[in-house]
């Protein structure tokens, strides 16, 4: 008989899909908003709802995209449904031509790797998820969405 008292590998981060969802996001971002100025808002209309991307800080060789949800057409049940809707922060690598999930809603940092069970019940894969959840969504505004600049002089 096998020995039922095994513990179960540690997790191992594959960085070569981290990695290729990164770089994938970087591309949607890119198609999505060609025009990277700092501060400057686009409205991003997707199914019945309303997003707000905008950059908020900007270096030589990064920027932070802000992605927030910002107005809906759905009558939303309770403030569970809410935490359904994106509220990112991610940071554009435009060396390494990579754009990852930096923050989401109140998590200001993800690891590679979570012991599991932890405190806040984050799965062990979260910071992959995360990313893989940014390109499907990034995916799916470019497929069906509309997007509309707002000049930020007015």
């Amino acid at each position: 008989m096998g020995n039922f008292c095994q513990k179960k590998p540690k997790y191992q981060p594959d960085m070569l899909s981290l990695h290729r969802a990164c770089s994938y996001n970087y591309l949607l971002v890119l198609k999505l908003l060609p025009d990277l100025t700092l501060n400057k808002s686009y409205f991003f209309h997707l199914d019945s709802a309303c997003f707000q991307l905008n950059i908020c800080e900007q270096t030589q060789y990064t920027s932070v995209l802000n992605i927030e949800s910002i107005a809906t057409n759905v009558a939303l049940d309770d403030n569970n449904d809410r935490e359904l809707t994106p509220q990112l922060k991610v940071r554009l690598y435009h060396d390494a031509q990579m754009a990852e999930v930096l923050a989401s809603r109140q998590i200001r940092y993800f690891k590679s790797r979570y012991d599991y069970p932890n405190r806040l019940m984050q799965q062990p894969d979260e910071k992959y998820q995360l990313n893989k959840f940014l390109s499907q969504w990034l995916d799916r505004c470019f497929k069906n969405g509309r997007v509309m600049a707002l000049d930020p002089r007015m």
